[in-house]
């Protein structure tokens, strides 16, 4: 979530060699859009620019 916000550039894992497990983008992306009032994405947009520089 933080990379889809502009928080993080990427995703990234303490070991490099990992990388998400099957399906967990795919649930991400289903809670989502499940649970809609408990995105702050509109917050986060609104103090981006204060945050990051």
């Amino acid at each position: 979530m933080l990379r889809r916000q502009g928080l993080l550039a990427g995703r990234w894992c303490l070991d490099p060699a990992e990388e998400l497990s099957p399906g967990q983008l795919a649930e991400l992306d289903r809670v989502h859009a499940a649970y809609p009032h408990l995105r702050d994405d509109d917050f986060v947009a609104e103090h981006l620019d204060q945050w990051m520089s």
